[in-house]
């Protein structure tokens, strides 16, 4: 019984070793599940190399992406636009001039003025450029710290959505000084204007000279021409006594008020823009997923025997099940726009001076994020570099074709344009020039990226081919290896089935041996009777010399019979 307890070593052959708890019939079982596990995996890996390299699995893949780049174009065009481009959109027509006035006639500018003036009246009020105080009779001004200007020309401004006057009337971006200095300044930013300040002091003196120098020549009186230079003197002097270090400290509050509210306005204006990009492609990239699926379920109804109506709603059924199996890539096409829409908006001052900058920087962050994920995938890791890198080039190669579609579309978009009707803009979509542009951008870019990804497709078909027939090889011999530790397992549990069989036999036999003897035991006793031993009411037993010959011949016959046995 030394087999009853063997086990399998790392060679599939069996150890003779012994224990107690080793059970044959589960390891039996182990093993025969495994086989079927095995033999299910070669009957997949069988099926996937027929799929390898088929003709029309690559040219559904191909077909797949050119109507997937078209989509996404569509979804690209839709949010195109950058906060930049929207603001100036919706303030088309407007000049510096308006918005100057704007700012001067802001309440808010008025109110802070009349309050200086009040101040001024009262003797309080302090030049927040020079310290010094400003009094009655003296020409005070309302400057703006950061001018209306550099203002109005600010991109962040735009993209944040705010409008000039809401930043330039700011209580920290309005501070009182001389009207000498106020004018001096001028629109110049605060580092501009105390750049070079020994220069521009120079300036100030030479042509405070060649003022003073025209008034002695004029034909004014003694009394006029000191009145005038006195003032001219004290223009001067005006200017001369900016402090350096109070303008910048205005300066510094002011841009940090202004800066403040800026970056909260991008972030939200941001956040809502990238909110509604994300939606509004994820909503085309469902309905062209969705169009896709009932063509898809249409041409098979088409090709069906049984074109019925339950048949046709049985493949429509289907096409929107199959729809929203697939529904995670709608919502990874729209995690894509949302990070798109962030990189885009960041450089947005640059991106908003090309008109589809924006797309092709979406379209980057798109195909650079599907890399990512694709590299990331825990079902791709295990994947050969040159698969790996393969399949990441289609990754690219798509990514450029839509990049191809997009310009190929402007170009089309602006040929078009001049063509008469072209130019009825259709809702959500745009003109009829860049709907027609965008399909015809879309289709040549997608036959040449077609074919690119087709030449890919067939690299990877070949290496996957090799693999898949490699994979087949070894996972045949890993059935024969778990055939043959089966077949040993089973040998052995058949040794141990005859094994205990035999055991069996000899435990009944000794049995019948114990029950025979102890009968043939109580046979000789009764024969081996005592009259002296006779109870009451027993008749004698009488035997002859042929009797007792005969159950001696029985005796030795049950002899013989439990030898044999034995």
């Amino acid at each position: 019984m030394a087999k009853e307890n063997a086990i399998l070593n790392d060679e599939g052959i069996l150890d003779e070793e012994f224990s107690e708890s080793f059970d044959f019939d589960e390891l039996e079982e182990k093993l025969q599940g495994e086989l079927e596990e095995e033999f299910s995996n070669l009957e997949f890996l069988k099926e996937e190399r027929e799929k390898i390299g088929n003709p029309d699995a690559l040219g559904k893949v191909i077909l797949d992406e050119v109507w997937k780049q078209f989509g996404n174009q569509i979804g690209l065009d839709m949010t195109n636009e950058t906060l930049n481009q929207k603001y100036d959109r919706e303030h088309q027509g407007e000049t510096y001039a308006d918005v100057g006035k704007k700012v001067m006639q802001d309440q808010r500018y008025k109110d802070a003025n009349k309050a200086m003036r009040d101040q001024q009246k009262s003797g309080n009020l302090k030049d927040a450029y020079t310290g010094k105080n400003l009094g009655p009779n003296d020409n005070a001004n309302l400057d703006h710290v950061v001018s209306r200007k550099e203002l109005y020309e600010n991109a962040r401004r735009k993209q944040a959505g705010i409008n000039t006057e809401d930043l330039a009337n700011k209580e920290e971006n309005l501070k009182a000084t001389n009207e000498s200095l106020n004018k001096s300044k001028g629109s110049k930013s605060m580092d501009d204007y105390l750049k070079g300040k020994e220069q521009r002091e120079k300036d100030l003196r030479e042509q405070n000279e060649r003022a003073n120098k025209k008034i002695d020549e004029s034909n004014m009186s003694d009394a006029e021409k000191q009145r005038a230079k006195e003032e001219n003197n004290k223009r001067l002097q005006d200017k001369l006594d900016a402090d350096e270090e109070l303008m910048k400290k205005a300066d510094k509050e002011a841009r940090k008020a202004i800066n403040k509210d800026i970056a909260k306005g991008v972030a939200k204006e941001t956040a809502k823009k990238a909110a509604k990009d994300a939606l509004k492609q994820m909503a085309v990239s469902a309905l062209f997923s969705l169009l896709k699926e009932i063509m898809k379920g249409f041409v098979a109804f088409l090709k069906s025997k049984a074109k019925s109506f339950k048949n046709f709603l049985e493949e429509m059924k289907k096409a929107i099940t199959s729809f929203f199996q697939n529904i995670t890539s709608i919502f990874k096409t729209g995690a894509s726009s949302v990070v798109g829409t962030i990189v885009t908006e960041i450089f947005g001052p640059i991106v908003s001076t090309f008109k589809k900058l924006a797309s092709f920087i979406k379209q980057g962050v798109s195909s650079v994020m599907e890399a990512v994920r694709y590299l990331g995938a825990k079902e791709n890791r295990d994947k050969p570099f040159s698969i790996k890198i393969a399949q990441v080039g289609k990754i690219v190669t798509a990514g450029l074709v839509g990049g191809g579609a997009i310009a190929l579309g402007e170009v089309f978009e602006k040929t078009l344009w001049t063509l008469p009707g072209m130019q009825i803009e259709i809702p959500l979509l745009g003109s009829l020039a860049n709907i027609i542009g965008m399909f015809l951008g879309s289709l040549i870019s997608g036959i040449a990226g077609a074919v690119v990804m087709n030449l890919i497709d067939k690299f990877i078909a070949k290496k996957q081919e090799r693999d898949a027939q490699a994979a087949a090889i070894e996972k045949g011999n890993q059935i024969l290896a778990k055939q043959q530790q089966l077949q040993i397992v089973n040998d052995a549990l058949f040794e141990r089935d005859k094994e205990n069989a035999q055991s069996d036999i000899v435990d009944r036999h000794k049995a019948a041996e114990s029950v025979m003897k102890e009968s043939l035991s109580n046979v000789m006793e009764d024969i081996a009777y005592d009259p002296s031993e006779k109870e009451d009411g027993k008749e004698d037993v009488v035997l002859d010399d042929e009797d007792v010959a005969a159950i001696k011949r029985q005796g030795t016959s049950l002899d013989d019979l439990a030898d044999l046995l034995k």
